[in-house]
């Protein structure tokens, strides 16, 4: 059978269009049919210490900091039990923080620092709520490590307590210069654990996505139960990319 031309290019665009209508499909096709962990549903991981046993929350020594995976397994988090200059630990209260900010430029809560971070919004940036701190005196605190900059990884970001200022200044000085910050060695981002991870020193622009906890009273055992606050660092989602940890993960002392 002869076709013209006119028919040829009619049986041309006809298998164009199934095959981009396959093409954009196929993944939402998957998407639709993928388990609903796999679609951005946290796991609720419980803490536990390297022999296995569920992290006390009243036992966590106030400002040493502690890692542990979630909600993928390589990918790591800081814990705190966040306190002041004494070693007593203070209450960490719920706040609204952009995703996207200018740097505070101030040092963190117990130093003096009051500012807002909404102050510091981006134009046309979204807000997210912090949800404080938890525990017996409301001081646990959960941050993801992976800088929010250019992705440097712990130990190169880490928590500096009270009283210990980071290896190198940071810019302006007074944030660094009596700890008690999230300070990333590469490039010399720095974030405050008392303010919902918010940014106090450039380069970077985005605050650190917060793990969120639940702390279960009669038990005394922590949780991670979700992420907030701008996605994790080189992912597309906060659970894309990788295994999910599963019902309990280890969190390591690093002191």
């Amino acid at each position: 059978m002869k076709i013209d031309r006119r028919g040829f290019l009619r049986i041309l665009t006809f298998v164009g269009v199934i095959g981009a209508t396959t093409a954009y499909s196929l993944p939402l096709a998957r998407y639709l049919y993928l388990p609903s962990e796999l679609k951005g549903n946290m796991p609720k991981t419980l803490l536990v210490d390297e022999n296995g046993t569920p992290l006390k929350a009243s036992s966590l020594p106030v400002n040493k900091m502690f890692v542990f995976e979630y909600p993928l397994k390589g990918v790591i988090n800081i814990l705190i039990n966040l306190g002041n200059q004494n070693g007593e630990p203070v209450e960490i209260k719920p706040l609204k923080v952009p995703l996207s900010m200018k740097p505070m430029e101030e040092p963190s809560m117990i130093f003096g620092g009051k500012k807002d971070p909404t102050e510091f919004a981006a134009e046309n940036t979204q807000f997210y709520t912090f949800p404080g701190g938890t525990g017996p005196k409301k001081s646990i605190v959960a941050y993801n490590s992976i800088c929010q900059h250019l992705g440097c990884i712990y130990p190169q970001l880490r928590y500096y307590e009270p009283g210990k200022p980071t290896e190198f200044n940071t810019n302006p000085p007074k944030v660094g210069e009596r700890g008690a910050i999230l300070f990333c060695k590469c490039h010399g981002s720095s974030y405050d654990p008392y303010r919902g991870g918010a940014v106090l020193t450039e380069p970077s622009l985005r605050p650190q996505p917060t793990i969120v906890l639940e702390w279960d009273k009669e038990k005394d055992y922590l949780y991670a139960v979700d992420v907030v606050g701008p996605v994790i660092f080189g992912k597309t989602c906060n659970t894309c990319g990788g295994e999910l940890v599963g019902d309990k993960t280890v969190a390591r002392k690093t002191w």
